[in-house]
């Protein structure tokens, strides 16, 4: 096939040089043609004029019939090289006087070129007393052509040359381009490795030959750990860095025939060839993992990295190149979930485990352009129980799962970038149930809703959120957002970080979750959020840890030495509660005061609270729910 290509270029190329050839002789034969029409009416006319001129000399010699006169007359044609005979003749038709230019043999050019003859009428006094003919030769008119046709020719092959010479180099050009972009085509330019591309053909080749001896083929997927922070912290020159000495080792570790490939950004693949049983290809996964984490970079800035990697076996696990794709990746994820730095063997479960979260997925996209999710509505009390705000929950029941846990919907919407649809369908259905509350003259405080640091990583997320606010008119007054840790960090530095966006907007920020995350008191000093809420892990059991007392306190201290509120995440014990209340803790939130309240149920305590039958829940009487036991 390839062959083939070449000599169609080939012949191709050849006829656009012979069209190009033709073209430029077919001009050159129509300049020289030109160049002799010009060159001929030329010669045409000086030769008239000069002939015209000695005809009115030799009038007189005509008139008195004197021949030396006209001879004398007619020598003056020694001086015109062309002319080569001339002769006057009377009225009458005889001869007065004649010119011959004695010359050696007749050229081959001048016999080819052939004369011309040229007549002029003598006259006195405008009466004609005779006439002179004049014979001359025409090679002038050759030789000029000749030599224009040499230099023209001469420029010709010149400017083909020239033109041969940029072709070349141009096809020179085109075909190092052509090299390099099948070379891109099959290889990642950072690594040198294959990439995705040919690793999938490189695989479904092996597929193909079948297992040799009763054993198949071995796949590695090799996912580096929080390769991320390398970039964020130390620089994307030291991210190339780690990715090329990783490519350089796992091709030392690579057998004769085996296939190393860079996938993508921080994902490798080693195709061991058949024969490879279980337990060579457990061992080459145990010296994956055993090289890796060795140091790189020099003495001043070491880089340690470790991976993740998932193993399958075809045809055991797989029957095709994308179903053992499909079983290592489930492998890699599988093993990263189990704490990172470790290998898996596919299992089947794994992949069902896959299949589940993509069907899981699926729901939620439905559910999301359908417009199913709703919002639960959980209280925040201050220490005397009086309600001050709520947080907003994103709670989703499925025609046929039921009520699906957010511990279970959320991953999956950040790993599959639903999240920024989920954020902004959040602020769309609490604008309708802010809405259902003023029609219903309830006045609803301030609402919380989670945001995700995946919700505006991109400028045109950014834009659609903050567009989004203003649309619907959330102000912070209804409105509070609450960021992770993570998030907060992550997008700090940036310069449209939206974190600084809102702040400067008014709205009311809390740092949620924390002491799960950073924790970083010299981030907590530049963000200067309005509140920092503790998470559970800290406040569940308090009252009979006296470590998580002494953390608690410390945490509320330093809070409050930053001007911020804390608030009490997961207050279900009321010990835990009259402990945080003695620390100082300003808001609470938990199962304990109320659990999430749906719409219906939200309207019914702010009609109360507007009738002025409930102001606050009684120290430890819940609003909603079962008291908790302990």
């Amino acid at each position: 096939m390839i062959k083939n290509l070449d000599l169609q270029q080939f012949f191709y190329r050849q006829r656009d040089a012979m069209l190009a050839i033709g073209a430029l002789l077919t001009f050159a034969l129509l300049l020289t043609l030109a160049q002799y029409l010009a060159l001929a009416e030329r010669f045409q006319e000086d030769l008239q004029t000069q002939v015209n001129l000695v005809a009115r000399t030799a009038s007189a010699a005509m008139v008195f019939d004197n021949r030396d006169d006209a001879a004398e007359i007619l020598s003056a044609f020694d001086d015109a090289p062309e002319v080569v005979t001339a002769v006057l003749f009377r009225p009458d038709g005889s001869t007065l006087s004649g010119y011959q230019r004695v010359r050696l043999e007749r050229g081959w050019l001048e016999r080819m070129a052939g004369q011309q003859e040229v007549v002029a009428a003598v006259q006195a006094n405008q009466t004609s007393v005779g006439r002179l003919v004049v014979q001359a030769r025409r090679d002038g008119i050759w030789i000029d052509l000749l030599r224009f046709v040499g230099v023209a020719s001469g420029m010709l092959v010149a400017a083909l040359g020239l033109a041969w010479l940029a072709a070349h180099r141009l096809r020179a050009d085109v075909r190092e381009a052509q090299r390099r972009t099948r070379y891109l085509a099959l290889n990642d330019a950072l690594t040198d490795l294959p990439n995705r591309e040919a690793f999938r053909l490189a695989l479904e080749r092996a597929v193909q030959r079948g297992p040799r001896h009763g054993q198949g083929l071995a796949l590695l997927v090799i996912d580096l750990d929080n390769f991320k922070q390398i970039n964020d912290n130390d620089g994307h020159a030291c991210g190339d860095l780690v990715l090329q000495t990783v490519a350089q080792r796992l091709r030392s570790l690579a057998r004769s025939g085996d296939t190393v490939a860079r996938l993508a950004s921080d994902e490798f693949a080693m195709l061991m060839e058949a024969p490879v049983d279980e337990e060579q290809a457990r061992r080459m996964a145990g010296q994956v993992l055993a090289l890796l984490p060795q140091p790189v970079g020099d003495r001043d800035n070491w880089l340690r990295v470790s991976a993740s990697v998932g193993l399958a076996l075809v045809p055991r696990d797989a029957g095709n190149a994308t179903e053992a794709m499909q079983c290592a990746d489930a492998a890699m994820v599988h093993a990263k979930r189990q704490g990172k730095d470790g290998y898996q063997l596919y299992s089947p479960e794994f992949g069902e485990g896959e299949r589940a979260r993509l069907r899981l997925e699926q729901d939620l996209r439905e559910a999301l352009q359908a417009g199913t999710l709703e919002l639960a509505y959980q209280p925040l009390f201050d220490a005397q129980g009086r309600l001050l705000s709520f947080e907003g929950l994103s709670r989703w029941q499925h025609a046929q799962r039921g009520w699906v846990s957010p511990a279970e919907f959320i991953p999956v919407a950040e790993a599959s970038g639903l999240i920024v649809e989920l954020g902004l369908h959040a602020l769309r259905v609490l604008r309708r149930d802010l809405d259902a509350m003023h029609a219903a003259g309830l006045n609803c405080p301030p609402v919380a809703i989670n945001l995700s640091s995946r919700q505006c990583r991109r400028a045109q997320q950014r834009e659609r959120f903050l567009g989004l606010l203003g649309e619907l008119g959330l102000g912070p007054a209804s409105l509070e957002f609450e960021l992770t840790e993570s998030s907060v960090f992550e997008d700090l530095d940036k310069p449209d970080s939206i974190v600084l966006a809102l702040q400067s907007q008014g709205y009311v920020l809390a740092i949620d979750d924390f002491g799960t995350g950073y924790s970083s008191l010299a981030y907590l000093r530049r963000m200067r959020c309005r509140k920092l809420k503790i998470d559970r892990l800290f406040v569940n059991g308090l009252a009979g840890s006296p470590d998580g007392r002494m953390l608690v306190e410390s945490i509320i201290r330093v809070a409050h030495s930053m001007h911020m509120l804390v608030v009490a995440e997961g207050v279900e014990m009321e010990a835990d509660r009259d402990c945080l209340v003695q620390m100082g803790c300003d808001q609470f939130q938990g199962f304990g005061l109320s659990r999430p309240l749906n719409p219906a149920q939200l309207h019914e305590l702010l009609r109360r609270h507007a009738q002025g039958e409930l102001v606050r829940v009684q120290p430890w009487q819940a609003w909603y729910g079962e008291r908790p036991q302990g």
